[in-house]
């Protein structure tokens, strides 16, 4: 299994070498696991361990302190986005390599991704990571808790299912730090199961969490 700072390197970080010595298509091929690297360049908190079936990401060991991505972003895109047992923790301060930045922290059980399309890194590091076409990608909650805590930037999507409470009244939504909807920060509100259409998620930081996705593949992202 790759480690996250070999992952780094043949992703285009620190040195740069793997663009010196071939392009794309040896920066790839230097990769022996390539979910680790999308994952070490958009600083999530996973390890991950390939699959004959799919590709799995097991969660490490809960840290303490506040969340930090120290280098790269992470673009989620899907046609339909289920969050199950979702609920709305405030905000959060967020450390990154440019500065601290705002964003959103959700709690979830799982989370489900149909056509998982995902974006990690900026620049000649960008990955792009895309699931099977019509397939579920699943990030599970592990532990005791059993839950997956997401640090988002911004959520937008439409949404067509609220399980344990009513459809909101505008069903296009763009969840920021600076514009929660009442439906969903409302302090006496229980979990939900939460499903949004043509789906985006700008995220910065994710804890926890199992990560299963099926016919992965993983290329250069477009410049």
């Amino acid at each position: 299994m790759a480690t996250a700072d070999e992952c780094a390197s043949a992703c285009g970080g620190g040195s740069g070498r793997a663009h010196r010595t071939g392009g794309t298509a040896a920066r790839l091929a230097r990769v022996r696991a390539p979910l680790a690297c999308a994952a070490a360049v958009a600083c999530l908190s996973l390890s991950i361990h390939p699959a004959a079936s799919g590709s799995q990401a097991a969660a490490d060991a809960p840290r303490s302190g506040p969340p930090a991505a120290d280098r790269g972003s992470l673009v989620l895109r899907a046609d339909r986005l289920v969050l199950r047992g979702a609920r709305f923790r405030g905000t959060a301060t967020v450390r990154t390599a440019t500065g601290t930045v705002r964003a959103v922290k959700l709690t979830v059980r799982s989370l489900d991704a149909v056509d998982l399309d995902l974006t990690a890194g900026r620049g000649r590091a960008a990955l792009r990571l895309r699931a099977r076409p019509a397939t579920t990608a699943t990030l599970k909650g592990q532990g005791a808790a059993g839950v997956v805590t997401l640090y988002v930037r911004k959520l937008s999507g439409r949404v067509t299912a609220v399980v344990g409470g009513p459809l909101p009244a505008h069903r296009a939504v763009a969840v920021t730090p600076d514009a929660v909807p009442r439906w969903l920060a409302h302090p006496a509100g229980r979990a939900r199961t939460i499903t949004l259409v043509s789906a985006t998620v700008t995220q910065v930081v994710q804890r926890g969490g199992r990560l299963s996705v099926k016919g992965a593949q993983l290329k250069a992202a477009p410049r």
